[in-house]
C-alpha cells in the first residue's frame, strides 16, 4: 500500500514540475529576464507545494474511491478515470494561471473570484489568443493518459485491514502536515512561496493547482491578502501629518456639469504617437489631446477593469498585489465620486458592452445607480465580438442615455469593448496586419479609435450642457520585461461647451488624481481622497501601482520600488523620457531620492492601514 502511495504522489508530483517548466517557461523567455539557473533554483525549490497538491489529490482519492476498492475492476477504471481528471487539473490550471500572469503581472489569488459571470469570454479569449498554449496542453494530456494506459495505477491494500488503515492514517496526517507547512499556527497558503526571498523566484516556485484549490476553498470573502505591517493609532497620526495634514471638503456647491468618463478597455500608451510611439495607431486620440488637459505621463493603478475602476471612482489604492473587488474589503465603507454626485442629484449610469458580471455590480456598489451591460442593448445589428458588444455599439447606447430628456446633471462612465479581444469584423480592419501579437493589438486599436472619434463628434453634436469629458484607460493587455509599458496608460479631460485648463502637464499622474480633478473642475473639494486634484498649485507628484508584494512610487522622472511587507527599499530606476524605459540608478544618489521614498513608504503604510480597516472615508 505505501509504494502504490508513493508512486502516485511522485507520478502527479512530476506532472505538475513538468507543467510547470514548460508554461512557466515560456513565460519567463517572453516575458523576463531570469536566467536559467535561477529558474531552475526556483523550480527546485517550489517542488514542496507541487509535493502538497500532489499529496492532496492522492489523500483525496483515498478518501473518495476506497469504498469502491471492494469491486476491482470497476475500482481500476475510475481510479484511472480520477488520475485523468487530477492530471487534467494540474496540467490546464497552470497553463490558465501562465496566461493570467502573462496579462495580469500576477497570478492568480484573490483573483480568482473575479470571473465569475464571464466564463465563456474568458475561454473565447483564451482559445483565440494562446491556441498555442492550449495545444501544448492537450498534447501534455494525451501523453499522460498514454503512460497510465501503459501503466495503470492505484491504491492498492494489505491483506490485513488493520495495517492499511494505520498507513491510511499516517498517509492522511502527512497530507495535513505539507497543506498546513508543518504544524505552525497557520495554514501554508499559496503565498509562502515569496519565502524563497526573491520576488521573480517566488513567480517561478508557485503552484497554481495548488493556489487556485486553495483560494477556491477558503471563498472569495476571506481572501484578501495583506502585505503591509499593521499600523498603531499613534503611528496613523504620525502618518497623517506627513501624508494628508490638512484635509478639507468642500461639496455645497457643485457645478452643474455633465460628466462622461470612458475607460479605455486595455489601451496602452506605448502604441500611442503622442505618447512618443513610432507608429499613428490613434490619429483621434491624439488630436483631441492636443486640445485638452493632460500630464507626461499616466499610470495604471491596476491591472484589471475592477482596480482601475475602484483607483478611478474612489480616489484609494487597492490592496498591494490584488483588488478590493471579489474579496472581503468589497464590503468596507467608501466615500467614492459616483457616490458623492449621485448624493448631489446627478444621474449616475455605468455602461458596458458585455454581461454586467462582475464589473457592473461593484460599479454599483461604489455609487451608480444603474448597471447596463450587452442584455439590456436593443437588437440593432452592432458588431461583437466573444466579450459582447464593440466600441459603436456601446457608445451608441450611451448616447442614447444621454441624448433622453432630463432636468439634472448626469454622470456616466462607460468601458469600451473593442480592445478586449483581437477579433475586427474584416480583414481589412486589421490595418497594422494580424500576424503578430503586436500588429494584432494595433490593429485593434486602431479600430477602436476610430468608434472614439465618431462617439466624440456625435457627443460635441448633441450635448448642449457644460459637458466634462475624460478619456483614461482602465489597465493595459500586455506584461514587461524590464520597462513600464504595462503601466503606462493615455489620459486626457477635454471640456465640452466648457472651457478647462489645456495642455500636457509636466508630471506624471496615477488613476488615483481623476475623482480629485473631477470634483475640483465642479467647483469642489474632497479630503479623503487619497490622490490630488491635477489642477492643485501644491501637487506633489506621486504616481503609483503595485505588483505582486512590491510597491513601486514614480515621481520626478524617478522610480523607487519598495517591499511592501518589510518597507525596504529595494531598487531605483530613472524614467526616459519616452516615460516607459527604465535605467537603474544608485538609491543613495540624493537627497531627494531619499525624500521620495519617505513619501512613497509613508503613502503604502497610511492608504493600506485605512484599506484594510474600512476607514477610507477618515483618510
Amino acid at each position: 500500500m505505501i509504494l502504490s502511495l508513493v508512486k502516485i504522489v511522485v507520478m502527479l508530483t512530476l506532472l505538475s514540475v513538468i507543467s510547470k517548466v514548460t508554461f512557466l517557461g515560456w513565460h519567463e523567455i517572453n516575458y523576463s529576464d531570469s536566467s536559467l539557473v535561477e529558474f531552475l533554483k526556483a523550480v527546485i525549490w517550489g517542488v514542496r507545494f507541487d509535493l502538497t497538491i500532489s499529496l492532496l489529490l492522492t489523500g483525496l482519492s483515498l478518501l473518495l474511491l476506497t469504498p469502491f476498492a471492494y469491486f476491482k475492476r470497476f475500482y481500476q477504471g475510475l481510479f484511472h478515470a480520477w488520475l485523468l481528471v487530477c492530471g487534467a487539473w494540474i496540467i490546464f490550471s497552470t497553463m490558465g494561471d501562465t496566461i493570467y500572469l502573462s496579462q495580469a503581472n500576477r497570478h492568480v489569488t484573490v483573483d480568482l473570484h473575479l470571473g465569475k459571470g464571464m466564463e465563456f469570454e474568458l475561454l473565447s479569449t483564451v482559445v483565440t489568443q494562446f491556441s498555442g498554449l492550449i495545444v501544448t496542453a492537450i498534447a501534455m494530456l494525451i501523453a499522460f493518459a498514454a503512460f497510465l494506459n501503459k501503466f495503470p495505477q492505484k491504491i492498492t491494500f494489505s491483506q490485513r485491514w488493520y495495517k492499511s488503515v494505520s498507513i491510511a492514517l499516517v498517509f492522511v496526517v502527512a497530507v495535513v502536515a505539507a497543506v498546513r507547512g508543518g504544524f505552525s499556527d497557520k495554514p501554508q497558503t499559496p503565498m509562502y512561496a515569496y519565502k524563497i526571498g526573491d520576488i521573480n523566484q517566488a513567480r517561478i516556485a508557485w503552484s497554481a493547482p495548488y493556489a487556485i484549490t486553495y483560494y477556491s476553498l477558503v471563498g472569495e470573502d476571506k481572501s484578501g491578502y495583506r502585505w503591509t505591517p499593521e499600523q498603531s493609532s499613534l503611528q496613523m497620526v504620525k502618518l497623517q501629518a506627513k501624508v494628508n495634514p490638512n484635509p478639507k471638503t468642500k461639496l455645497n456647491r457643485l457645478n452643474q456639469y455633465d460628466v462622461v468618463l470612458v475607460l479605455l478597455e486595455s489601451w496602452m500608451a506605448y502604441d500611442m504617437q503622442s505618447y512618443g510611439s513610432n507608429v499613428n495607431a490613434t490619429p483621434n486620440f491624439d488630436a483631441l489631446r492636443d486640445q485638452s488637459l493632460s500630464t507626461a505621463a499616466f499610470y495604471s493603478n491596476g491591472f484589471r477593469t475592477v482596480e482601475g475602476v475602484f483607483a478611478t471612482m474612489c480616489s484609494q489604492p487597492n490592496p498591494v498585489g490584488g483588488s478590493v473587488a471579489g474579496t472581503r474589503l468589497e464590503s468596507m465603507p467608501y466615500r467614492c465620486l459616483p457616490q458623492l454626485l449621485k448624493e448631489r442629484g446627478w444621474e449616475t449610469s455605468f455602461v458596458q458592452g458585455s454581461g454586467q458580471g462582475m464589473v457592473g455590480a461593484f460599479a454599483q456598489s461604489l455609487g451608480f445607480s444603474d448597471s447596463y451591460g450587452k442584455f439590456e442593448y436593443p437588437e440593432q445589428g452592432q458588431d461583437q465580438n466573444y466579450w459582447g458588444y464593440m466600441d459603436d455599439g456601446i457608445y451608441d447606447f450611451a448616447l442614447d442615455k444621454l441624448a433622453s430628456a432630463s432636468d439634472v446633471p448626469r454622470f456616466i462612465a462607460i468601458n469600451t469593448g473593442t480592445t478586449h479581444d483581437s477579433y475586427l469584423p474584416n480583414k481589412t480592419d486589421y490595418v497594422f496586419g494580424d500576424e503578430t501579437e503586436e500588429q494584432t493589438r494595433r490593429s485593434v486599436l486602431h479600430h477602436a479609435d476610430l468608434s472614439l472619434g465618431r462617439f466624440v463628434k456625435r457627443l460635441k453634436a448633441q450635448t448642449t450642457r457644460p459637458t466634462i469629458l475624460l478619456l483614461v484607460a482602465d489597465h493595459t493587455m500586455v506584461s514587461a520585461k524590464s520597462d513600464l509599458r504595462h503601466v503606462s496608460i493615455p489620459f486626457l479631460i477635454h471640456g465640452i461647451n466648457l472651457d478647462i485648463p489645456t495642455g500636457t502637464l509636466p508630471f506624471s499622474a496615477s488613476h488615483k488624481d481623476i475623482a480629485p480633478t473631477v470634483v475640483d473642475l465642479l467647483g469642489g473639494q474632497v479630503g479623503w481622497f487619497s490622490g490630488q486634484s491635477l489642477l492643485a498649485k501644491d501637487y506633489q507628484e506621486g504616481a503609483d501601482f503595485t505588483v505582486n508584494n512590491q510597491f513601486y512610487w514614480l515621481a520626478n522622472d524617478k522610480m523607487i520600488r519598495i517591499n511592501a511587507e518589510s518597507g525596504q527599499k529595494e531598487a531605483c530606476y530613472r524614467v526616459g523620457n519616452d516615460t516607459v524605459s527604465l535605467k537603474s540608478i544608485d538609491c543613495s544618489e540624493s537627497k531627494r531620492t531619499k525624500a521620495m521614498y519617505e513619501n512613497g513608504l509613508n503613502y503604502l503604510l497610511y492608504s493600506q492601514q485605512h484599506l484594510f480597516d474600512g476607514s477610507t472615508a477618515r483618510y
